[in-house]
């Protein structure tokens, strides 16, 4: 299971690499990739759909509310939906389940709109700030990892607290035939790759790299918010996410840095907001993490995979949080100072850009390793074999 884990970790990061080299080729700059821009315009077009003048709003003439097969960021994120659909059904483990009851209820739409309010304050969440953040070599995945942190500590303490006991599953669930699912996964995927000549170029690239980031999910069950929840409260901690979302930075990280070696261009320009609105945002943000249990990537292919409670957070980050920010971001502007702004490393140059996530990764590689008791015991029998054992003297 845990090889699984490390190997879809390894072409997650791949996955991101090959979307902004292929992001240059079609349009003559590299990109590194999120989703929340993406999900906060959904849910703008949602609620200008009810006949609300949203595109009135400051936050939505900044980012524009593009139509979803005209816009990269959008298409992102049906591609994760679409990713983690077609695996569960190809893997035949498609069930529509975690129904949830009403305190449960209550936690999914706490949790995603603290998820949504936070990673549009922020202007990025653990793909954006975090995960492509860190690859781009900027301050502001430092920063934003110093406030996410303490955030997803503060967010399960409120999930003990209130949560834990109240909050679970309904035993309900309901599934595609087992025969058919696997049909019905390929005929999906096959459906997706056959929509992406239809789109525009760049729109096809994150279409592409969106399915396929939803089907490793879906394999790997890979997850920030367990990384997160490792890395603040050990008692819970295995060490197996720490050491895939390491895998994943290093890979993503290293394709950077190897791409601005050969002169391709990218755009790592940070988001340009002050550091304390990109403290609070990751606050916040983490926040959601822990009460929610799951972070905006997982929320996703663990939505297209079947799971109500992710389907609820999902649609709360979206249709409620992210909006309320927007119709709250002239007054974060007006009342938090917007200097300084955070830059990225690589402006010094490529090895400055490298070092800070090459740093992290075998950081958090190194805490996995000691997290997780099972690597630690081999480790440390094998380098005991190695370095203390004697040959026996012959007889």
């Amino acid at each position: 299971m845990s090889r699984n884990v490390y190997v879809s970790a390894a072409l997650i990061g791949v996955v991101s690499v090959v979307l902004g080299y292929s992001a240059y080729v079609v349009a003559g700059r590299g990109s590194t990739w999120g989703i929340t821009t993406g999900e906060s315009k959904l849910g703008g077009l949602f609620w200008k759909s009810l006949g609300l003048p949203v595109e009135q709003l400051t936050y939505y003439q900044q980012f524009k509310l593009l139509s979803p097969f005209a816009d990269p960021t959008q298409a992102i994120v049906f591609g994760v939906l679409v990713g983690g659909l077609s695996a569960a059904l190809v893997t035949r483990s498609f069930v529509l389940k975690h129904f949830p009851n009403k305190w449960m209820v209550l936690q999914a739409v706490l949790g995603g709109f603290l998820l949504g309010y936070g990673a549009r304050l922020g202007f990025g969440c653990n793909i954006g700030n975090f995960l492509s953040g860190w690859a781009a070599g900027g301050v502001h995945a430092a920063v934003f990892t110093a406030a996410l942190l303490p955030g997803t500590y503060l967010g399960l303490k409120a999930t003990e607290r209130f949560f834990i006991v109240r909050a679970a599953p309904k035993k309900l669930a309901f599934t595609v035939p087992i025969s058919a699912q696997r049909w019905f996964g390929i005929s999906a995927a096959v459906a997706a790759l056959a929509v992406a000549p239809l789109l525009e170029p760049l729109v096809a690239v994150w279409w592409v790299a969106g399915t396929a980031f939803g089907a490793l999910g879906w394999f790997s069950n890979i997850c920030f918010a367990s990384c997160y929840r490792d890395m603040v409260a050990r008692r819970y901690a295995s060490g197996v996410m720490v050491k895939a979302i390491a895998i994943v930075l290093i890979t993503y990280s290293t394709g950077i840095f190897l791409l601005q070696i050969a002169g391709v261009p990218f755009a790592l320009r940070p988001p340009q907001i002050g550091v304390l609105q990109l403290l609070l945002g990751g606050l916040v943000f983490g926040l959601g993490i822990g009460i929610a249990g799951s972070c905006i990537f997982s929320t996703e292919w663990r939505a297209g995979g079947g799971s109500v409670y992710s389907m609820l957070v999902l649609l709360s980050t979206i249709v409620i949080g992210m909006p309320a920010l927007s119709l709250h971001y002239d007054w974060w502007l007006s009342i938090l100072p917007q200097e300084p702004k955070p830059f990225t490393l690589y402006a010094l140059g490529p090895i400055f850009g490298y070092l800070a996530p090459l740093s992290f990764s075998i950081a958090l590689l190194l805490y996995g390793v000691y997290a997780d008791p099972t690597t630690r015991y081999a480790l440390f029998s094998r380098l005991g074999t190695k370095f203390f054992s004697r040959p026996r003297p012959a007889t």
